[in-house]
């Protein structure tokens, strides 16, 4: 378990500089990501194998290194983990059915939307996928694009709570240079994906480009934000801050598996080509995420024994 904060919080804010950095490194990536739609044509398949990779990368990193980190924040009690995990897999799976905030067909660099729906439309019917027979395309509504916007902004506000969480339980379980690396990655890897569907959606609604630009600057901040309130947060807890830390943890990681298991790996299950292609990518991504959490525990100045705790409700 992490050591309490002093009043002045000086134990969390020695951790600073490193997740500066890799907030610097996210924000820029979403930003890049949504820039590059207007010029950036990234091809189907290399869509797929990326998608399928970050999948493999979302799924180790939720179960090896975010589900270990939440159990030892939440005084090894597996029960209450769990419980956070489930909440934080359904709470992404309502976000992501009410705004409809993933819908990777629409982030391949297409000139607009009915080029793209017409493309994802074509292509399931051709691989034996297509949600219904009588489906038709349609180009969405001027403010079609808003509630991609606001599903994707609360999400990355919940990833920059969980990088911070993160952060902030490797270090107090002794790791150093490598501490939050796995949640990192996860988040650097997912983000331009999520920042282009939000772009290719407002280019095909017509938003003019300075909007574009600025909303997509916008939401290229909400992980810095997001890390921002849990740190402030935190530091106004005093004991109760391993159980926000775990219960941080443990969210990330049910949203993580969520968006692996609902969204990303259903394209390595539904795609009838490539299929040893994609599964090499997932595996390798699963393989990078086993690596990181390798390391970290390596990088532990001791090793933690623990022992499970479930409540008797009896």
């Amino acid at each position: 378990m992490a050591p309490p904060l002093d009043a002045a919080g000086t134990t969390y804010l020695g951790i600073q500089p490193l997740l500066a950095g890799y907030l610097f490194f996210i924000t820029l990536a979403a930003f890049a990501g949504g820039v590059s739609i207007s010029f950036l044509t990234l091809g189907h398949r290399r869509l797929q194998v990326l998608l399928s990779f970050t999948g493999g990368v979302l799924l180790g990193v939720g179960m090896l290194h975010l589900i270990p980190h939440a159990f030892l924040e939440l005084n090894s009690r597996i029960d209450k983990t769990m419980n956070w995990v489930l909440l934080g897999f359904f709470a992404m799976f309502v976000l992501e059915r009410a705004f409809h905030a993933h819908s990777h067909h629409t982030a391949d660099g297409c000139e607009s939307t009915n080029t793209c729906l017409h493309d994802a439309t074509e292509h399931d019917r051709l691989h034996g996928h297509a949600p219904d027979p009588d489906y038709h395309a349609h180009r969405p509504s001027q403010w079609g694009w808003s509630g991609a916007f606001i599903g994707l902004l609360l999400h990355s506000l919940t990833d920059g709570a969980a990088l911070a969480a993160a952060v902030h339980s490797d270090i107090g379980h002794g790791v150093t240079w490598l501490a939050g690396l796995a949640t990192f990655l996860a988040i650097f890897l997912h983000k331009p994906f999520d920042a282009g569907i939000i772009a290719t959606l407002m280019l095909g609604s017509g938003i003019p480009r300075n909007i574009r630009l600025v909303l997509n600057f916008l939401y290229a901040l909400a992980v810095p934000a997001g890390a921002l309130i849990f740190v402030f947060g935190i530091n106004f807890l005093g004991t109760s801050q391993s159980s926000l830390t775990g219960a941080a943890l443990a969210l990330a990681a049910g949203a993580f598996l969520c968006i692996a298991a609902a969204d990303l790996l259903p394209e390595v299950q539904f795609h009838s080509h490539d299929r040893i292609l994609l599964t090499i990518a997932l595996a390798i991504g699963i393989a990078l995420a086993w690596a990181i959490s390798a390391l970290e525990q390596s990088s532990h100045p001791h090793s933690q024994t623990v022992s499970i705790s479930i409540k008797d409700y009896s």
